[in-house]
């Protein structure tokens, strides 16, 4: 799984028996260092490289990777199905909220868009005479709101040339103009309608190949391809909500958010396919629980009667 793809089968398997042997000569070197009662040369040299071969391609390589096929095998269903049910969820939020018939703003746009309603509330009441210097019309402090607003929203908005005038068309056409400048201001600031559909056909798309997954599951025959075929339908997904992380309410007990809005996120799917990261990182940071060790010593048992086979086998070779 962590090799480049292409790398033939064969090759693969010729690496892994590879390991195996260097790893059971070590244990070799071992066992007859320690128990042989005939003269050995270089027996302190040979046990320490016995040890060095058994550190590095057994308790390094060997032993964490086939930790991680029992746990692989044993959990990438579940793992999966959470993955594919905790992204629905969030793909969800975007739909119900781009689709909401009130406009979702992220901080950044609400602020903008209280700015500005604060500066036509003073429009309004200077052009009815309500603040000062209380004078109905197009005044002149109508114009210094205006400015405000264009360097608010960067737009262009002009003071109808009719100064002091009463005339109500005059204010309903303040009104249109800032309220086309505001939604045009708005767009990079809410839910998009391209996300929206994005995250419909995402959901829609997870939730097939969960049925699907289900199914396999239950008989027992959940391929590596159709792993592979989740992992790109959940990252699609993952970066859908990561480009709509401001609009989204993730839970707080746990490490949503920061899985699905950092920098090229991986999912967990993925996640569970890297000896390194599920031994190496999660596992040793206490992340699974106890139960794990139970795939550690199952892989060590399995490991050590293979050792003891081979040395068991070379004795014989060498009486």
């Amino acid at each position: 799984m962590l090799l480049p793809a292409g790398w033939p089968e064969i090759l693969v398997w010729g690496i892994t028996i590879a390991f195996f042997i260097v790893a059971s000569i070590g244990t070799k070197l071992i066992a007859d260092s320690l128990m042989s009662s005939d003269f050995i040369d270089n027996r302190k040299g040979k046990l320490i490289g016995g040890i060095i071969l058994v550190v590095f391609f057994w308790l390094i390589m060997s032993m964490p990777t086939n930790t991680h096929t029992f746990f692989y095998n044993d959990k990438i269903g579940s793992v999966i199905s959470k993955d594919i049910e905790t992204t629905n969820k969030y793909l969800q939020q975007v739909v119900d909220l781009g689709t909401s018939s009130s406009m979702v703003l992220d901080e950044e746009g609400k602020q903008m868009k209280d700015a500005v309603e604060e500066q036509r509330r003073h429009i309004v009441a200077q052009f009815n005479g309500d603040e000062a210097p209380f004078k109905r019309g197009n005044g002149k402090e109508i114009g210094k709101h205006l400015e405000n607003i264009n360097k608010i929203l960067n737009s262009s908005i002009q003071q109808d040339p009719r100064y002091n005038s009463k005339e109500p068309s005059i204010i309903n056409g303040y009104q249109v103009e800032i309220n086309k400048a505001l939604a045009h201001a708005l767009r990079t600031h809410t839910i998009t309608e391209q996300s929206v559909q994005a995250a419909i056909k995402q959901k829609t798309r997870l939730s097939a190949l969960n049925d699907s997954i289900q199914n396999h599951l239950a008989m027992s025959n959940l391929s590596e391809d159709e792993i592979r075929q989740c992992e790109k339908e959940l990252k699609d997904g993952y970066n859908i909500i990561a480009t709509n992380k401001t609009f989204i309410q993730f839970d707080k007990n746990s490490d949503d958010e920061e899985i699905y809005t950092q920098e090229n996120a991986e999912t967990r799917t993925k996640r569970m396919s890297s000896v390194i990261d599920v031994f190496f990182v999660d596992f040793l940071k206490g992340k699974y629980p106890a139960s794990f060790w139970y795939y550690v010593i199952l892989s060590v048992l399995v490991d050590i009667a293979a050792f003891i086979f081979f040395d068991i086998a070379f004795m014989k070779q060498d009486d």
